[in-house]
């Protein structure tokens, strides 16, 4: 397998890593599929065979980003996530095999073993191509996870071989992290005739890659013309390319007249499936529940009754919003809790109606399952009301005047 993604990464003019984490986000996406499963590797080669034959069709076009894989993208984001590490799950499987059974674990792969050395190295032993393996370093490396017990071991890519038997190359080495952030951005694509949502994928540069969701943007992104409404930001040319439509000289090549444009018309038409009722929280949260992970997103509009500066332990800030329009039930909550990253800023008051884009989540206690409650990743203000809420610093009571 890995010969076979070393001759796509040459066909598709990118680096055998970039070629390898495209590989891994494949997986990733269809359910954590491991490495060796022939689902996997048949998704991989029908996703180079037709991004190749897509970069040949294109060859001659050079208007738009026509030719090669970049496309030239305009619109706005309606949902940012913050960065997730894709090999995290791993991680943690990695520990708990090492917590329930260190032998075993040490042998199949999952973990190398640390100890203290002379002079500030380390002594790291792992099982390797059916033999253990031991090797002195100065440097650990980010994965390595220090235990309740004492132990110190480091998290270990286990799969040989892939099921046709390539060579994963990435066997035996540490499971860092490889970040990415994800998004839904309505906009058109290269030679998109009319405005489509597209899922948005970034790896690691896509940490750093945080435009204002709502607002009207170009940038360089890959089209999957193997997957349908799929766009991928890619090594330094996306975050290099991004450009606020705001900040463009009109006589500029990259600006758009936006002025005739409705974005929530625009959302309406190309998310007709994910505009929810506040009221149909609920039921909306329930049937995306069977749905794939790109698609469980909510779109919904509410007036703020309710906000809470005050961080939570993860960074949250706490907003409450309810539908006036409809009657209010006083014998349950009849408010919804949505949950405000760091980097989502809150400049609006109690009584402003604002759109949020975000996850549903709901919590099982001893007193059954709670409200249900959105965790926000775009939020836009369509009407500004009231004083913004500011954090009271905490201070010590002054007695002196006592």
């Amino acid at each position: 397998m890995q010969n076979e993604i070393a001759k796509a990464a040459e066909k598709l003019g990118i680096s055998e890593e970039e070629a390898q984490l495209k590989f891994d986000e494949i997986r990733a996406e269809n359910g954590g599929l491991a490495a060796d499963n022939p689902v996997a590797i048949a998704m991989w080669r029908s996703y180079a065979a037709q991004v190749i034959r897509s970069r040949k069709s294109t060859n001659n076009t050079t208007n738009n980003g026509g030719g090669g894989l970049a496309k030239q993208a305009f619109g706005f984001f309606i949902s940012l996530e913050q960065p997730r590490d894709l090999n995290e799950y791993s991680r943690r499987r990695a520990v708990e095999e090492w917590k329930e059974d260190p032998f075993n674990a040490h042998k199949n792969g999952f973990v190398a073993i640390v100890e203290e050395a002379e002079n500030g190295f380390y002594s790291v032993s792992r099982y390797h191509n059916d033999e253990v393996q031991t090797k002195t370093v100065k440097k650990l490396p980010d994965c390595v996870q220090e235990l309740e017990d004492g132990s110190v071991v480091i998290p270990l890519d286990n799969t040989p071989r892939y099921q046709n038997g390539g060579e994963n190359t990435n066997y035996g080495k540490p499971l860092n992290s490889v970040m990415r952030r994800s998004g839904v951005f309505i906009g058109k694509v290269h030679d998109d005739e009319e405005y489509q949502l597209y899922k948005f994928s970034y790896k690691n540069k896509g940490v750093d890659f945080q435009p204002e969701t709502f607002q009207w943007l170009s940038m360089v992104v890959i089209k999957d013309s193997n997957r349908e409404g799929y766009i991928y930001g890619f090594t330094e040319k996306t975050i290099g390319s991004l450009r606020m439509n705001s900040d463009q000289d009109p006589e500029g090549d990259l600006y758009r007249d936006t002025s005739t444009l409705n974005k929530h018309n625009l959302i309406a038409s190309a998310a007709p499936n994910h505009v929810v009722y506040l009221g149909n929280l609920q039921e909306a949260h329930s049937t995306m529940l069977d749905s794939p992970v790109a698609e469980r997103f909510v779109i919904t509009n509410g007036t703020v009754c309710n906000i809470n500066m005050t961080p939570t332990a993860n960074g949250n800030r706490i907003i409450n919003i309810t539908d006036l329009t409809a009657e209010f039930d006083y014998e349950e909550e009849g408010m919804v809790t949505c949950w405000i990253p760091e980097d989502i800023e809150i400049d609006f008051g109690i009584g402003s109606t604002v759109t949020v884009v975000g996850r549903t989540s709901q919590r099982e206690t001893d007193e059954g399952l709670q409200p249900v409650t959105i965790n926000v990743s775009g939020m836009f203000v369509k009407e500004r009301r009231g004083q913004v809420v500011e954090i009271e610093q905490a201070t010590e009571e002054d007695l002196d005047w006592f």
